[in-house]
């Protein structure tokens, strides 16, 4: 079969390009990907989606293309099983003896994914999703699990494109507040630019000498606390957070690597310009105070908003921003912009503050009646709607870069913080690494922090900037990145503007601190501190609600080499049974029931974090019928699966030692979005809901989750 003309127009174009295309061979022995090698891509995705005939929109002619030998190579993809797919290449490699994730068996799977969905299934459903299970048991699933099994001798890790795939690159939404996290931390007092800018050269110094220890394969490795303690757990993901970016591209998303650039500036972001900030010379890497004179360039060089703000083309949905992006590369000065800002290290966000009339929570609007952070009249909802996406078109929205892994927030007001692209990473290593930065930043004292003088005497966050300036040598100066940007370039920033700020206006956000007791009372009660609080969150979810749903938490796999995460499901009979008992049964009832649902899900964290969980298994059955060309089992297509996999609860862990805390919305229209931090005698929750949903509210959960936290103490004292 021949391509439609315009089809082989967009092919020879890409083809071209890919000739071009210069790459290096770095020591790890990884291909690196130069920005033109990347368009070439993007052209060819393009050419296989676009046009007439059998080859657009045609997902089958697409994954000929991709696995063919001719066309494969110039997708970036090449054979799995050797793994040089690109965007899943994995050049860390310090944990050679790691096991491998582990195939379950498929009878466990079946029985177990049926426990999980019967709590939330009608009984003819569950009945029905009972049926599909024994064919997919007696039919197709010996046959795939038996592919799986062969696939994960071959591989690194079985799941981790597939996962990495469903989770995070087949998803068309915008990454503000759909996939980004945003996090919070203990606000600073700044008086003036210069503290501002002070604060911010500390922390890039000290982010540099956590670079530097990555670049150098020296970072400690982790290890496993309790079930099995002292196992070595999966270090990959943290040599990723300064290394990745994600490119949007149709069919799907993907990495691109940059471990092999060798960046030697980092982005700023101020007044929604960007700008390449050098942070070394070919000697050494910059000081403090260096690092703050570069700050104070950038801040004296542009003194005016930037009108036509390009980063906000960033939070479109993928595919808009995939062909926006392309567009923009037609122009060799916006080739470099991006290359700068896909090859640095982080961005610094210099924003100013959020109104409190806007952003605040419903508790806070008119008066003070909560706790937490505050930094003037706002709160610290607040301050996690400025790190989750910005603010909107007339604030800071347009100051960040949405693809890039790390983006760290801090306002002129003293608001600190970030937002983090999620794909790279999972939140508890950029949680552990800012915990590392906060204690070392409450070693100094106040007037330190505030008189400016550390820059000069030396801070004692970092090596970097202890040692004051190093000598006379020239150092780079800051550029402002310049952009080519044409009238439909223009008119898509508009557009832009006018669909972020429609979508955080359905944001509903709040961060809610029960203050009745934390993890010390409830370590007393012999119960983990998560497995109480997944049952907690069930409580206030069936007290308001009336009914149990699917819940998502994410349960780490990083004993295994390349694992990121599997869902705990939270809902169980166990579960059901003991909250329908809560408001009328004798208290020793209560307590039975309780103890039973915490024993069912202690069960269940187990089975996740030791890789027997359901969810990834689940998936690769159903990658793998697809894989073999097979019908796709009819399990999958049923409307219990997909009751199953409507996630109206989306919640997470996300402990730290200092006083911050991380957020995201809601993964479906109209459920909630749930994260938690277990403090010594509090509880801090980020909540998230859709406006628009009339079936949910963030208010209304926070108050059932207070009238639950209470009375699971009273019933366990």
């Amino acid at each position: 079969m021949s391509m439609p003309p315009k089809e082989l127009a967009w092919f020879n174009s890409a083809k071209v390009l890919r000739t071009q295309v210069k790459r290096k061979w770095n020591k790890s022995g990884t291909w690196i990907d130069t920005t033109e090698d990347i368009q070439a891509r993007s052209l060819l995705y393009t050419a296989l989606l676009q046009g007439n005939g059998k080859w657009s929109l045609n997902p089958d002619t697409y994954e000929l293309a991709k696995n063919s030998t001719a066309v494969g190579p110039l997708l970036g993809y090449h054979d799995s099983s050797k793994e040089k797919h690109f965007g899943f290449e994995e050049p860390f490699n310090s944990q050679p003896d790691l096991p491998k994730l582990p195939v379950p068996e498929l009878e466990k799977t079946l029985q177990r994914y049926l426990e999980a969905v019967q709590p939330i299934l009608q009984p003819q459903q569950f009945e029905r999703a009972q049926e599909l299970a024994r064919k997919l048991a007696e039919n197709e699933g010996p046959e795939l699990q038996h592919h799986l099994v062969e696939r994960q001798m071959k591989l690194k890790n079985w799941a981790y494109e597939w996962w990495l795939n469903d989770m995070y690159m087949n998803n068309p939404l915008c990454l503000p507040i759909n996939s980004n996290p945003g996090g919070v931390w203990p606000p600073q007092q700044f008086r003036n630019l210069d503290d501002q800018l002070h604060f911010a050269s500390k922390l890039t110094s000290f982010l540099l000498d956590f670079k530097d220890v990555l670049d150098r394969n020296e970072l400690p490795v982790e290890t496993a606390a309790s079930r099995e303690p002292g196992q070595p757990l999966c270090m990959a993901q943290h040599y990723r957070l300064m290394t990745s970016y994600r490119v949007p591209c149709l069919p799907r998303d993907f990495r691109r690597d940059t471990s092999g650039c060798k960046p030697d500036h980092i982005v700023v972001a101020y007044r929604k310009h960007f700008f390449t900030c050098p942070v070394k010379t070919p000697e050494r890497t910059l000081t403090t105070n260096e690092i703050f004179n570069q700050f104070k360039t950038i801040v004296q060089l542009e003194t005016s908003n930037n009108e036509i703000p390009i980063g906000l083309l960033t939070s479109q949905k993928r595919p808009v921003w995939a062909d926006e992006r392309i567009k923009l590369l037609g122009e060799d000065i916006n080739k470099q912009s991006m290359d700068e800002i896909e090859t640095c290290s982080f961005i610094i966000c210099l924003d100013d503050p959020l109104p409190s009339q806007y952003f605040n929570s419903l508790l806070n609007k008119k008066k003070r009646t909560t706790g937490g952070h505050w930094i003037n009249d706002r709160d610290e909802t607040n301050m996690l709607h400025q790190m989750l996406h910005g603010g909107g078109s007339v604030f800071n929205t347009g100051n960040r870069w949405f693809d890039k892994t790390l983006q760290f927030v801090i306002s002129s007001d003293g608001a600190i913080g970030l937002c983090y692209e999620h794909s790279s990473a999972e939140g508890i290593g950029v949680l552990n690494l800012i915990d590392d930065f906060l204690g070392k930043i409450q070693q100094e004292s106040s007037t330190s922090i505030n008189n400016g003088t550390e820059a000069e005497k030396g801070s004692a966050v970092t090596g970097s900037g202890a040692e004051g300036d190093k000598g006379p040598e020239p150092i780079p100066q800051p550029i402002k990145l310049e952009w080519s940007i044409s009238t439909e370039a223009r008119n898509a920033v508009r557009e832009a503007c006018i669909e972020m700020d429609r979508y955080i206006e359905d944001l509903d956000l709040m961060v809610y601190r029960y203050e009745g007791y934390g993890k010390s009372f409830i370590k007393k009660c012999k119960v983990s501190p998560d497995v109480y609080l997944q049952l907690a969150l069930q409580l206030a979810y069936y007290s308001l609600h009336g009914k149990m749903v699917a819940t998502y938490e994410s349960a780490s796999t990083r004993r295994y080499k390349l694992g990121r995460v599997d869902c705990i499901r939270s809902t169980t009979m166990e579960a059901l049974e003991w909250v329908k008992s809560m408001p009328t049964d004798h208290v020793e009832d209560r307590q039975r029931k309780f103890h039973l649902a915490v024993e069912k899900q202690t069960a269940i964290m187990v089975e996740n974090i030791l890789g027997e969980g359901i969810d990834v298994h689940m998936l690769g059955l159903k990658q793998q019928a697809l894989e073999c060309g097979m019908d796709l089992p009819t399990l999958f297509q049923d409307e219990t699966f997909k009751i199953a996999n409507h996630f109206a609860l989306s919640t997470s862990q996300l402990p730290t030692k200092q006083d911050q805390f991380m957020g995201y919305g809601a993964v479906v229209p109209d459920g909630y979005g749930a994260s938690y931090n277990p403090q010594p005698g509090s509880i801090i929750f980020c909540l998230s809901a859709f406006c628009s949903s009339p079936e949910t509210s963030t208010l209304k959960f926070s108050q059932s989750l207070q009238r639950s936290l209470d009375a699971m103490k009273q019933m366990l004292e």
